[in-house]
């Protein structure tokens, strides 16, 4: 078996289980929006959510190394191995970020690195996203249109994902607010406005995996 088509089984496994465990976090977070069930239910739900976004996270975080290899193990481009090392090494340190903010959940020290976390991945984006672009120009690392083109979609996901933070920051203190004062509809109504929100940049997430998907099997341009 050759390097390539490992390297393409294991980009094929990381799409699945990032997309896969993507929709149970999404299912599970709609559930916790719904008023008619008890709070011990709701939150369940929420937890659970949160353990399981772990899962597309962790994949999101390997799949640009991975991508490296497989563009260079493929031959579309040549990525030097101190640039492949670095990218491995970015994407370890990032899974690092990621177990301590799940387990530093709910605490002082869970803001902290949400700040770091935002910061890497607004880098990340400009980063990945610069290069993408200046391939598209014809002047970046990417040669090949399709793949400069997936590399900036690819870049856009960090700014979807920073949108769904956001749209669900407002969520936790209100879940907190319903386990003290119990269902109102100020409390109902900032609930819902943010897994509302964060749904819809979940709901681009997805469209935009679709196509990043549809650009690396087609390579049509």
């Amino acid at each position: 078996m050759s390097e390539y088509k490992i390297w393409v089984f294991i980009h094929i496994l990381l799409f699945v289980y990032w997309l896969g465990a993507d929709l149970g976090v999404f299912l599970l977070a709609r559930v916790a929006r719904t008023a008619s069930l008890s709070f011990a239910e709701r939150a369940f739900s929420l937890k659970m959510a949160l353990v399981i976004d772990t899962t597309p996270r962790i994949c999101f975080a390997l799949m640009f190394p991975v991508g490296l290899a497989l563009c260079d193990a493929g031959g579309y481009v040549d990525i030097p191995a101190v640039w492949q090392a670095l990218a491995w090494l970015i994407a370890a340190t990032w899974i690092v970020l990621l177990v301590q903010l799940g387990k530093s959940a709910g605490t002082a020290r869970a803001e902290r690195l949400n700040r770091l976390h935002l910061a890497f991945q607004a880098l990340a984006m400009l980063g990945i996203g610069g290069a993408g672009v200046a391939s598209l120009l014809g002047s970046g690392p990417f040669p090949p249109a399709w793949l400069a083109l997936k590399v900036t979609l690819f870049a856009t996901i960090f700014a979807l994902a920073i949108g769904i933070d956001h749209a669900f920051r407002p969520v936790a203190p209100a879940f907190a607010r319903l386990a003290v004062e119990g269902s109102k509809p100020e409390i109902e109504t900032d609930i819902s406005a943010g897994i509302n929100s964060a749904i819809r940049y979940v709901l681009a997430l997805y469209a935009t995996l679709l196509i990043i998907a549809f650009l690396g099997v087609t390579k049509s341009f």
